[in-house]
């Protein structure tokens, strides 16, 4: 599928693999429980791009599942209803997609949250398979340390409605492309030195927010959102690597140019095209002055900090391609496309923001950005 972005994303095409990935996983469906094809819509993409799909295959080891534990997470996708049947669940509250949670006798108890004006589901309540997703991010592989409960769902959903509401009314074409990557929203609470916010090839349309500082606003939702849906946009584009990549993508930066970044060219890549989806909808904000007071302070100050990093990291890219002769030697031209979009964006962002933002000090920010601590570091601005 390929999809033509109009006005400035006019020169920029996106091409979503769904064809490959769907095609994929009908192919492992069909080696798992053949008979399973048979209640399912073959023309129905949205079916073979169930997250929960992906988490099965890359957890059923380790969690010994049977292949008539995939029957069981499809139901919500049969194309005739059947009684609910929860035979190969090892906990007492079960989560179906597209059908809500139920008890393990099979009696329902909450309906799937839909985010306000949007296609993409809230998810703040644990289940087994989503627990072994957590384990495999975790930095000390438990789950344990993961809060998920309905107080940090009324803490914040009026902000991530907003944060929605704002990215789709202020960057539509990108949020088209949110809504046609992301199926689910992953609401959680841990220490940042366990997991931060993620998105994992594991359980692929899963954006994973960590929501753990408690003064947490639209403008971080806009953030992080954009961040992680990013990971999962660009993880459907590069599907079939083959078509992007000319050398490994796997080639560690550190080697290359002799320095400790652990990250490979493959990684790097999504981390440039995350600073992309976070200034889009940053600065779309901005442009149409959404924001006012201390919410633009923190929005620009957002947008400076992923600039800095932008910076480190378009100069280590730079670097990198040039031990290779030219990005034509890396790249396919999908993968130009890509960093060059990435590059104008940044020249832009730059221009419009660079004199008000090196008046800012970061020196006391962690690795995430903390918006106490910008202002008390920055008392000068308030």
């Amino acid at each position: 599928m390929i999809m033509s972005h109009k006005g400035k994303f006019s020169e920029y095409f996106m091409i979503i693999n769904f064809s490959c990935i769907t095609d994929t996983i009908k192919i492992l469906l069909h080696r798992e429980n053949p008979d399973l094809l048979n209640n399912l819509d073959l023309n129905n993409d949205e079916i073979f791009l169930e997250p929960l799909i992906f988490a099965y295959f890359n957890t059923k080891d380790k969690l010994f599942l049977t292949s008539k534990y995939l029957e069981q997470i499809m139901q919500g996708y049969f194309k005739t209803s059947t009684p609910i049947k929860l035979d190969n669940c090892n906990r007492e509250i079960n989560y179906l997609p597209k059908l809500g949670y139920y008890t393990k006798s099979g009696i329902k108890i909450q309906d799937c949250f839909i985010i306000k004006n949007t296609n993409i589901e809230l998810i703040y309540k644990s289940f087994e398979l989503l627990e072994k997703i957590f384990e495999q991010a975790s930095s000390n592989n438990t789950a344990k340390e993961i809060i998920m409960d309905s107080s940090l769902f009324n803490k914040f959903i009026t902000n991530i409605e907003e944060a929605f509401k704002l990215i789709k009314e202020n960057s539509p074409q990108h949020f088209k492309l949110i809504e046609m990557c992301c199926k689910r929203i992953i609401l959680f609470k841990t220490n940042p030195n366990v997991t931060n916010s993620f998105a994992t090839i594991n359980a692929h349309g899963m954006a994973f927010i960590n929501a753990y500082q408690k003064d947490y606003n639209a403008i971080f939702f806009i953030d992080d959102i954009a961040h992680q849906t990013g990971h999962i946009i660009l993880t459907s584009y590069f599907f079939k690597k083959d078509k992007i990549f000319k050398i490994s993508p796997n080639i560690k930066i550190g080697e290359i140019l002799g320095n400790d970044d652990y990250r490979d060219f493959y990684t790097l890549i999504h981390a440039l095209y995350t600073y992309y989806t976070t200034f889009t909808c940053l600065n779309d904000c901005l442009k149409n002055n959404v924001f006012v007071g201390k919410d633009k302070t923190e929005a620009i100050a957002r947008i400076g900090f992923y600039l800095n990093k932008c910076t480190y990291d378009l100069y280590f890219f730079d670097s990198f391609i040039s031990k290779f002769g030219n990005i034509d030697n890396a790249l396919h031209n999908e993968g130009v496309l890509i960093i060059n979009r990435v590059k104008q964006t940044y020249i832009g962002i730059k221009k419009e923001w660079m004199e008000l933002i090196s008046h800012f000090n970061y020196d006391n920010q962690p690795y995430n950005f903390t918006a106490k601590i910008f202002f008390e570091t920055n008392k000068f601005i308030q």
